[in-house]
């Protein structure tokens, strides 16, 4: 039957099934999710983590789709996958081109009632979600809670995490998750979501022929305990090795079909901002709320932040908090309680209560961009109450009034309805600077073509032109769109500047936004926040960039004030000292996760003292302690002008000409002079493969990040390369490395491999995440696959499924504003022309294995390596022992 709000498509199918289909026929792309309704809700004691481990297992093959070829056969057609398990469900989707979608009526019909669950794999994967529990508590506040949902649910399975515990995920049989994939995997225990470029009556006419047939299992899904009533405040403290003091702090909430929660929403929304709805699309609000005003304005806290969210059954309304140094937990309590109490004894004021109104809106908007993004927010919505709540949300929410907030918080903020946790630090952190490097994916856009200049028009709708003070535009119109994505990058990083000072670059972005000659930094976030946008300032180590996020009708306003922090940033003294402290209780964060610290000891394997990407972005201790307002002014006045800049805009600008009227007003004044954009230099590889390992105490996964220089973008042989790096650990699930290093040893629950592609170098790159004790045998099966790949030509069959995902994943690229927003910046870059995804496909089908292996043993030396690993004591061990050949 039809849904007479949306004119979606619901139909019920003989055996249960029922389908949720929506049209949207923008793109050439559909996304395709089957949702069953069990999750960590539905798990019984000492059966922890079966739901999220079922998950991993229907990647394991049926008798009809071989292991691993789900996301070989998805990534040949250029398409997107994944699963996730919840509290309240389980999903897998494929986002493909359209004219694609009987794979995933293939897949997704095949594994619902065919899975194998072969005992060898299940004993391999064991592992690998071990692996990933490891990981998982390498995250500074997992431990905390992990104890805060164990305090607060007594009886109710929301009192374990979806990943499980330890002892649970040993002792689990093959049997206990065979009987637990054939209790819930039916149809009439599962739904489907679909939105995109299809037919909707033809797609379920398919969806019927694949999926009518499956039989439905009776085995009885058991109802779900409810929690035993809480009478009284409970409270649970641990002490960790860590950088800060965090708090956690829940109230009780009502499931999400209470007639409360739509003003439990708009209440958080007062208290810390509107938060994303769905999959994504908006970002973090809320620098005017009163959370953020009471502490992080304040310097008490590094952040703070509440959330309230929609679930089948009460959960928890949850209030954080990261204490800056030298500040009393009791002083971080003591000030969310009085937020609290305001929350209950003042009634909001209009102007407060429009701003959260305008915030829901934009972030309802902002959800809604992307096929996939509709689909799960249609899928989400049905597990929690039913998928029609998509539409009428908003309305919700905008009835909601000052006098229903005080309500609610009077109802459900009550002391002994909450459970409260402090993580205190314990005795013998050190400090000292760290840096996270920027990611490095799989690039399909690369490659050096003759300059360009003027304005210029694409097929693909891109336009490109350069206003009078040197500024490059770069746009895609979409006449019509509610939201507009921008970025102004600025090459102004410390690699461009030349500037030796660890963190002043990073200092002067974080400080851009604290304060101009026009407003303060309350005003900016008052008025960011009154508009639903999104406005950042990030630093790498080459530019800065100021990018946003906004509903089109404020485009005018939101770039005013994105020009306001470029132009006439004051840098407040005061402001300062906040942004000081919370850097270096970032830096201190940084030195406990695995990760940043694997990295940090390749960075300084890899470049020599004098080279600018040796130097931590973040900055060191010492210097971030020593930065002063002064230096940021010059840095300011030095570096950042408009013939660094370069702006792109996506979404909802009428044309080219609309868009440069508004910056020109904006930004046409600027004419700051500055220095030409140095260059980087190149380095060589080590004479030999050289290792550091660095610990990290009470961590339990240990990272290992490993690299090698190679060859710029620009040069001929790049592409062969980058489809070879494809091949070895990204293609599907994360490609040889991934079949063999995790999947077939179990060795690792993440393993990649990356070409990061630059001017002067590239770095070819590998990681990995894995337990101490396994280290070496993953270096081993890291090595063993990148010699494999420099010894013998890939396989037809390899080369194809390449060629065919890069050159087929270019419609889903183009289908999120803020993916064609990167993807513009990088054409300007690294000077590829508007016409170069064009050009793309033939670039790609050209390539040959001799190709491949001429660029592989050519620009690849596994004898040469650096290696950074990072983790607990152990690790010091795969250092002192003798490295075998190459590791």
């Amino acid at each position: 039957m039809p849904d007479h709000v949306s004119g979606r498509r619901i139909i019920s199918l003989d055996n249960g099934l029922t389908l949720f289909l929506q049209e949207k026929h923008d793109a050439p792309v559909a996304s395709f999710w089957v949702w069953y309704r069990v999750g960590s809700r539905n798990e019984m004691p000492g059966q922890t983590g079966v739901s999220h481990w079922v998950e991993h297992m229907q990647f394991k093959g049926t008798p009809s789709i071989a292991k691993g070829s789900i996301f070989r056969d998805v990534s040949r057609i250029g398409g997107q996958l994944n699963a996730m398990t919840s509290m309240d469900w389980t999903a897998y989707y494929e986002t493909i081109p359209a004219a694609e979608l009987d794979l995933s009526l293939r897949i997704e019909s095949d594994r619902m009632s065919n899975s194998l669950f072969d005992p060898p794999e299940v004993d391999s994967e064991r592992t690998v979600i071990l692996s990933e529990r490891q990981g998982a508590e390498n995250r500074p506040t997992y431990h905390l809670y992990e104890e805060l949902i164990g305090a607060a649910f007594q009886s109710h399975p929301y009192s374990h995490a979806v990943i499980g515990y330890e002892r649970d995920l040993r002792r689990m049989s093959r049997e206990d998750l065979f009987n637990h994939y054939r209790r819930y995997y039916r149809p009439n225990n599962a739904f489907i979501t679909a939105v995109g470029d299809f037919d909707a009556d033809d797609l379920a006419s398919r969806i019927n022929a694949s999926f009518g047939s499956i039989p439905n299992s009776d085995m009885v899904i058991p109802e779900v305990a409810p929690d035993v009533p809480q009478y009284g405040e409970r409270r649970v403290t641990i002490r960790k090795p860590s950088a800060a003091a965090y708090l956690m702090m829940g109230y009780k909430l009502p499931d999400a079909k209470h007639p409360d929660m739509p003003v439990i929403l708009v209440a958080d929304a007062l208290l810390s901002g509107a938060k994303a709805m769905g999959l994504g699309g908006g970002g973090v609000m809320g620098r005017s709320s009163r959370l953020y005003r009471a502490l992080v304005s304040k310097g008490l806290a590094r952040s703070a932040g509440s959330s309230a969210s929609l679930y089948r059954d009460s959960y928890l309304w949850d209030f954080t908090a990261t204490a800056l140094p030298g500040v009393e937990p009791a002083a971080i309590e003591a000030t969310v309680d009085a937020e609290i109490e305001r929350l209950k004894n003042e009634i909001a004021g209009e102007e407060e209560f429009v701003k959260a109104r305008k915030q829901s809106r934009a972030q309802y908007i902002y959800s809604q961009e992307t096929a996939t993004s509709q689909a799960f927010w249609l899928g989400q919505m049905e597990i929690v109450d039913h998928a029609g709540r998509v539409d009428t949300l908003a309305d919700e929410l905008a009835a909601v009034t000052p006098e229903d907030v005080q309500r609610v918080a009077r109802t459900w903020l009550v002391p002994e309805q909450r459970t409260i946790g402090w993580q205190l630090p314990d005795d013998g952190i050190v400090s000292a600077g760290v840096d996270i490097p920027d990611a490095a994916l799989v690039e399909p856009f690369a490659r050096t073509v003759c300059g360009f200049s003027g304005e210029e028009v694409s097929s693909h709708g891109f336009v490109r032109t350069v206003l009078p003070n040197g500024i490059i535009v770069l746009a895609q119109p979409r006449p019509g769109d509610q939201v507009i994505d921008g970025a102004i990058e600025i090459k102004a990083g410390h690699s461009a500047t030349g500037d030796t000072t660890p963190g002043l670059a990073s200092m002067t972005g974080s400080m851009l936004n604290r304060g101009t000659s026009n407003r303060s930094f309350d005003e900016y976030n008052e008025q960011v926040d009154s508009l639903g946008a999104i406005i950042g300032v990030s630093t790498s180590r080459d530019s800065m960039e100021i990018g946003w996020h906004s509903l089109a009708e404020d485009f005018g306003q939101v770039l005013e004030i994105a020009a306001d922090i470029i132009l006439n940033p004051t840098f407040p003294e005061d402001e300062l000292e906040k942004v000081r402290k919370q850097a270096l209780t970032g830096l201190k964060e940084q030195e406990q996760d695995t990760g940043a610290m694997a990295a940090k000891a390749l960075r300084e394997l890899m470049y020599p003292e004098d080279h600018p990407y040796r130097i931590a972005t973040s900055g060191e201790i010492s210097s971030v302690e020593a930065i002063g307002r002064q230096d940021l002014v010059d840095y300011h006045a030095r570096y950042l002008g408009p013939a660094a800049t370069t702006i792109a805009l996506v979404g909802g600008v009428a044309n080219l000409d609309a868009a440069v009227a508004s910056l020109e007003q904006a930004l046409g004044s600027w004419e700051n002079q500055v220095p030409r954009p140095q260059e980087v230099g190149s380095i060589e590889p080590p004479a030999t493969t050289v290792r550091d390992a660095l610990t990290v105490r009470g961590r339990s996964q240990a990272d290992i990040a490993i690299g090698y220089p190679t060859i710029p973008r620009d040069h001929p042989e790049y592409y062969a390369l980058q489809v070879a790096n494809l091949i070895l650990g990204q293609l599907g699930l994360m490609g040889r490395l991934g079949a063999h290093v995790r999947d077939e040893q179990g060795l690792a629950y993440y393993v990649y491999s990356s070409l990061a592609g630059g001017k002067a170098n590239s770095v070819w790159g590998s990681r990995a995440g894995v337990d101490p004790g396994s280290i070496g045998r993953a270096l081993e099966g890291i090595e063993r696959e990148l010699r494999a790949i420099r010894q013998e030509h890939v396989s037809d069959e390899e080369l194809a499924d390449a060629k065919s995902y890069l050159i087929g994943s270019l419609p889903l690229g183009l289908e999120s504003l803020g993916g064609v927003t990167d993807l513009l910046l990088t054409l300007e870059r690294h000077n590829l022309g508007l016409d170069y995804l064009d050009r793309y496909p033939e670039i790609i089908s050209a390539l040959t294995k001799d190709d491949l292996l001429r660029a592989t043993v050519t620009h690849i030396d596994p004898d040469r390596l650096a290696i950074g690993i990072a983790g607990p004591e152990s690790v010091q061990d795969v250092v002192s022992r003798k490295p075998s050949q190459s590791f």
